[in-house]
């Protein structure tokens, strides 16, 4: 996906994590391979997920991990504005540093807790189903207004960077194709009128996308500074319980717009 349509970018990306890892690159010359970054973004994230475990209780050092799983974030937005077309979306790196952060979360605030774990595995989940979602609504947006696929053909040569990719969007892309309904197969509308009816309920999947779950990760592990199992229960509730009502407010909007899409004169 390119990175000029703001439609379809997440919140938070087109606001905090995109202009940030482009000034980062921008600063660094010559620019970090995405093999680098993809082998950096793996330590910083799973040291995160290990001072998780180790940080005292309601101790600053909570700052600590929360301040790494920013900067994977970051790192991770630097790693596919390098990648272009070929890593547009988060795969499967991002989404093993985020389990990593929920298993660390919960075996710190609730272990002994089987609700706690059960909400946790929930809010895992619908956090990978939130993503598979909102990237099947981008590709299916892109499609239906003649901007191009966001799919790239995989690279034959095997490298540490491909590890990174295919997960997350991909894995559940059967469930939310499933929650979308059959894609439009018709004659494709004019690109203006199908755009002006889709772009609302994209707009409205942005919180679906990965980075408002690393960001609440992210926040969650400072406020643990202040009170862990408030923290932790705070953000799993938001996406179990918010983020999965949201997500079913996106889809219904969807369907009706892309209803009204499919009797639109063609171009």
């Amino acid at each position: 996906m390119a990175d000029d349509d703001p439609i379809t970018e997440g919140t938070l990306d087109r606001h905090l994590h995109r202009p940030l890892a482009a000034w980062v690159l921008e600063r660094v010359r010559p620019a970090p391979s995405v093999e680098l970054l993809t082998l950096a973004g793996l330590v910083v994230g799973l040291t995160g997920a290990v001072a998780v475990l180790l940080a005292a209780p309601s101790g600053v050092d909570w700052i600590f991990p929360a301040w790494l799983l920013f900067a994977f974030t970051v790192a991770s937005r630097c790693r596919r504005l390098l990648a272009g077309a070929a890593e547009a979306e988060a795969g499967t790196l991002e989404f093993t540093i985020g389990a990593a952060f929920w298993v660390a979360l919960t075996l710190r605030a609730a272990p002994a807790n089987p609700w706690a774990c059960t909400l946790a595995s929930v809010a895992l989940v619908s956090a990978l189903i939130h993503v598979g979602l909102h990237a099947e609504l981008r590709r299916r947006f892109r499609d239906l207004t003649g901007a191009g696929s966001d799919t790239a053909p995989p690279s034959p040569r095997p490298s540490v960077a491909a590890l990174s990719r295919g997960l997350g969007p991909a894995v559940f892309h059967d469930i939310a194709a499933a929650l979308l309904g059959p894609e439009h197969t018709g004659p494709r509308p004019t690109p203006g009128a199908a755009r002006s009816l889709l772009a609302p309920p994209l707009r409205m999947a942005a919180p679906l996308s990965h980075d408002t779950h690393l960001a609440l990760l992210y926040v969650a592990t400072a406020a643990a500074a202040i009170r862990l199992d408030l923290s932790f229960w705070t953000a799993a509730l938001a996406v179990a319980v918010g983020l999965n009502v949201w997500a079913l407010l996106v889809v219904s909007a969807w369907r009706r717009a892309e209803a009204l899409v499919r009797r639109l004169p063609p171009a």
